[in-house]
């Protein structure tokens, strides 16, 4: 089933969710995400709070909370039109049924990162590509040209990109956020593993700690001391 929203933060007529807490906001794109997919494969003609809260491990009442956040949806015991329920929570994100966003890394790492990552699939649309490498100026990745990083500020405005996703090696890392900003970019998830970083003023960002994350999960996952070959 493909649907077509296409609604801008100027024309909802409900509250913004730039104001929502972060908290708030990342479970509200995670809902977001699951019910695109849900929606995408066939979904029930009606789901429950429960449904959400059991699917993505969130707590049931934190689920409908969330949802009264965005405003008055649905009916009490009767569940949610899942179509209807995206349509509001993507009203309330501010997004748009291609949401245009830049990639930054080489080449080969942006051509990696859509087969990880199908845009399509999540409602973004990635329209400008830009690489660390001299040598990756001027091929094509999915039918767009990849320009050189140092050209990130001659963006053009007219794509509408306010968010970028930043794969480049370490070293171009702080470059490519300060480049960003001086192109008018307000947003960057932030893939590569750096562990410091400045954020430029305005910049909004979003940083994976992939390194942290192993080493905090490798101690979860330890077997305790004295259990090893005690069975």
């Amino acid at each position: 089933m493909v649907m077509s929203v296409n609604y801008t933060l100027e024309a909802r007529n409900m509250p913004d969710g730039r104001n929502a807490p972060d908290a708030t906001l990342y479970r509200l794109s995670l809902y977001h995400c699951y019910l695109g997919e849900l929606i995408r494969v066939g979904a029930p003609e009606r789901i429950t709070s429960r449904h959400l809260a059991e699917e993505l491990n969130v707590k049931e009442e934190t689920v409908r909370r969330d949802i009264s956040f965005v405003g008055d949806i649905g009916r009490p015991g009767a569940g949610y039109e899942p179509v209807v329920l995206y349509s509001e929570f993507t009203k309330f994100l501010g997004l748009s049924e291609e949401y245009p966003i830049a990639k930054i890394g080489t080449a080969k790492m942006i051509e990696a990162l859509q087969i990880v990552f199908p845009a399509d699939r999540y409602g973004v649309k990635p329209v400008a590509y830009f690489s660390e490498l001299p040598e990756d100026a001027g091929t094509e990745v999915g039918g767009i040209t990849v320009q050189h990083l140092t050209d990130i500020p001659r963006l053009d405005p007219e794509l509408g990109v306010s968010v970028a996703l930043i794969a480049c090696s370490p070293g171009w890392v702080q470059i490519s956020l300060d480049l960003l900003a001086s192109a008018g970019v307000t947003g960057a998830l932030l893939l590569t593993p750096v562990i410091r970083v400045r954020k430029p003023e305005g910049m909004n960002m979003t940083q994976l700690r992939m390194p942290c994350d192993l080493k905090s999960l490798a101690c979860r996952c330890q077997v305790p001391l004295g259990t090893v070959g005690s069975m």
